[in-house]
């Protein structure tokens, strides 16, 4: 087993901070090429705009016609916009500032193993697994600022963190709470098993301190005479978390959560009913139950897909063995390692039952964050397999290998969603928009103007950043912030998007409150 040198940087801050230098490289164009957001990215980038105002107190809308819990996430990138003030478009900035913020998270997740194990070999096995986890999101998954993007990483840091509080330990609590409050805000789908798992790794964290406390009361009863065990006793036992570490510890994590949650506790008491009302409420009138079958190939799909295995192949055999070689084959595992496994475990069907009980259909962003729980038990796989496997500890081997992952990160890591939408830019020129004039955005709900919906939420968000008043017919409130929202009956000129029969490539001006350009014919109505 080859441990880190001091002298030399560890491979669990080397690989990281390579692989976020070889994915910029990759993605020049979020410094330099223009970006305008459609749909959800537009409908996220509204809020970001408020929060840069310090006026938003929501998270994104949800299918369930609720928003998320929270905007913590909306408030960094929009810091992350000042702080990238010169990138050429606001996308690109919060792109960027998305990348660090995963190569934030994946540097604490990283020096947790790496400080309970002392070995280069499992943070280079944890890095690959969560790569294969992470496949079918790649790679775009790591400048994602949708809300199913930013939970991504701080379920890595939220899994090894309550690992750690499992084995009796709170060096790492803070990072257990703050990775909490980030995947709460950001998905309502969160609670249902956060709180479980912290329930779990509270009974964990007891049973392991009086697991310790037993073992040292036993010694101390053979040797009484021996005033250093009884001394030994009190300092493992729960009195040591009578220190200053742990006071601090809890203060940071309370202060951290206290920021949190001022903004949507103001929404809450500001509105009624307050959005926390409404996902409470959601939540207590929920009776879903999906069928298990189905539920269950669900849940099996993200421990599966990103290992290409032929469906022919049951997907419950193979998630049977991913768990059974690490849950038969401890003794290759160390015991950080096998805590992780029933966390896992426990995971497993904690998110099984969310499925179950999930409302509405069981759309695949949702669960994005088990690709990450996939990408740990990969790990456990392949520490048992290679459990025999020295990485030799020379200068060469490291420069060849790590040169190697960089190239193919800077080559094949280009984000393939960023590509630059002229339709907002081309219609507004065409408008000619007024200081003054409120914009009535609006799309109807019929199967044919539907889709419609990403660019008018596009169109909405270029306004905005240009200083002209505009808003969002009643129909489709639930999409922006209350200041983007206006009544049918309100006076303002109207923007309708309509779809053409046929497509255009070339601009046309069909009189002079229409136009048409590839899927959309704007219409003018004053």
């Amino acid at each position: 087993m080859q441990t880190s040198s001091n002298k030399k940087l560890p491979l669990y801050l080397l690989f990281p901070i390579l692989f976020c230098l070889g994915y910029l490289l990759a993605n020049p164009g979020f410094f330099s090429q223009p970006y305008q957001e459609t749909g959800d990215y537009a409908a996220n980038a509204l809020q970001i705009w408020k929060a840069g105002k310090l006026e938003e107190t929501l998270g994104a809308y949800s299918r369930f016609l609720v928003n998320h819990p929270g905007p913590i996430v909306f408030y960094y990138l929009a810091l992350a916009e000042k702080i990238f003030f010169f990138v050429k478009s606001p996308h690109g900035a919060h792109s960027i500032g998305i990348v660090f913020y995963n190569l934030f998270f994946l540097l604490i997740g990283l020096r947790i193993l790496h400080t309970k194990l002392e070995e280069n070999r499992s943070t280079v096995l944890l890095f690959a697994s969560l790569i294969l986890g992470l496949t079918p999101l790649l790679p775009n998954a790591f400048s994602n600022i949708w809300g199913p993007g930013v939970v991504l990483l701080p379920t890595l840091v939220l899994i090894l963190s309550l690992t750690d509080l499992s084995q009796g330990s709170i060096r790492n609590f803070f990072w257990f709470v703050v990775c909490a409050n980030i995947i709460v805000q950001n998905q309502i789908v969160g609670i249902s098993f956060i709180v479980p798992l912290f329930a779990v790794g509270c009974f964990y964290f007891y049973k392991s301190l009086s697991q310790k406390g037993q073992a040292l009361e036993a010694r101390s009863q053979v040797l009484k005479d021996n005033l250093s065990f009884e001394t030994d006793y009190k300092n493992k036992g729960f009195s040591q978390y009578k220190t200053k570490e742990f006071g601090l510890s809890i203060l940071f994590a309370l202060a951290f959560t206290i920021i949190c949650w001022i903004p949507p506790l103001v929404e809450q008491f500001t509105n009624s009913p307050g959005n926390l009302s409404k996902i409470i409420g959601l939540a207590l009138k929920n009776s879903t139950f999906h069928k298990l079958g189905p539920t269950l190939q669900y849940v099996l799909s993200y421990y599966v897909s990103p290992l290409s295995i032929p469906k022919q192949i049951p997907a419950l055999l193979i998630v049977g063995i991913l768990f059974g070689v690490p849950s038969f084959w401890k003794e290759k595992l160390q015991e950080f390692d096998r805590s992780l496994l029933k966390i896992l475990i426990w995971t497993f069907f904690i998110t099984l039952f969310g499925a179950f009980k999930m409302k509405g259909g069981q759309i695949s962003h949702i669960y994005w964050f088990t690709y990450v729980l996939a990408g740990l038990l990969y790990y456990l796989n392949l520490k048992i397999i290679l459990s025999k496997l020295e990485f030799p500890n020379t200068r060469n081997f490291r420069i060849y290998f790590i040169s190697i992952i960089f190239l193919c990160i800077a080559i094949y890591g280009k984000n393939t969603e960023f590509e630059y939408d002229d339709r907002p830019e081309k219609f507004l020129a065409a408008i000619s928009p007024q200081k003054g004039i409120k914009y009535r955005i609006r799309w109807k709900s019929d199967p044919k103007d539907f889709g419609q919906g990403d660019l008018s939420l596009g169109i909405l968000l270029r306004l905005t950043r240009e200083g002209y008043n505009s808003c969002l017919n009643e129909e489709w409130h639930f999409l922006v912030p209350k200041s983007f929202r206006c009544g049918d009956s309100e006076p303002a000129t109207t923007i309708t998007l309509e779809t053409p029969d046929k497509e255009s490539e070339e601009f046309q001006i069909l009189n002079k409150s229409s136009f048409h350009y590839k899927s959309t014919i704007v219409r003018i109505i004053e």
